[in-house]
């Protein structure tokens, strides 16, 4: 038995005040370090544009094979916002959303609408823009273009950006 097995882990900010209290600490932080938080917000604004880069690709997924799914992803996924996925909102002066996406791990995301996702795409946890299902795979597969390759490339580099934003917010902060 692992020693994991034994543990119960929930989203991090899974109750109303406990979202509340993390993305004050952010913004406050944002605040007091605002003038030397400026290699953060770069590769935080590197990051946004990065994301945005890949959305018609994944639109396109989506509307080639969400529609028609038996078993959507987003009924059953427990995605939930990490602290990059925050720091790259507050970072970027997006609105942040009102909730954590689940309170627990056997609750569906608050988000999920009867069309998909309510959460504008730059607004979503990272997880639920890199994860593709293996309909969406297939279809990218069946493109035979750079597509493909374009979008393991984007991965990789949005995770770095994400990563160098971090470190550069706790270098400063702490």
């Amino acid at each position: 038995m692992r020693s994991t097995d034994s543990v119960s882990f929930a989203p991090p900010w899974g109750t109303k005040p406990q979202w509340q209290e993390a993305n004050h600490s952010i913004a406050g932080l944002n605040r007091r370090y605002a003038g030397q938080l400026d290699a953060a917000v770069s590769f935080a604004v590197a990051l946004r544009i990065r994301l945005a880069s890949v959305f018609s690709l994944l639109d396109a997924l989506c509307l080639e094979t969400c529609p028609r799914c038996p078993d959507p992803c987003c009924l059953h996924a427990r995605p939930w916002f990490d602290f990059r996925d925050l720091l790259m909102l507050h970072l970027n002066d997006l609105a942040i959303p009102t909730s954590q996406t689940i309170e627990s791990l056997n609750a569906t995301c608050r988000y999920c609408g009867q069309h998909g996702c309510t959460l504008d795409r730059l607004s979503r946890p990272w997880i639920c823009t890199w994860y593709l299902c293996p309909a969406q795979t297939g279809n990218l597969i069946r493109r035979r273009g750079l597509q493909g390759h374009e979008l393991s490339l984007a991965v990789m580099e949005i995770k770095a950006l994400r990563q160098k934003m971090e470190d550069m917010f706790i270098q400063v902060t702490t």
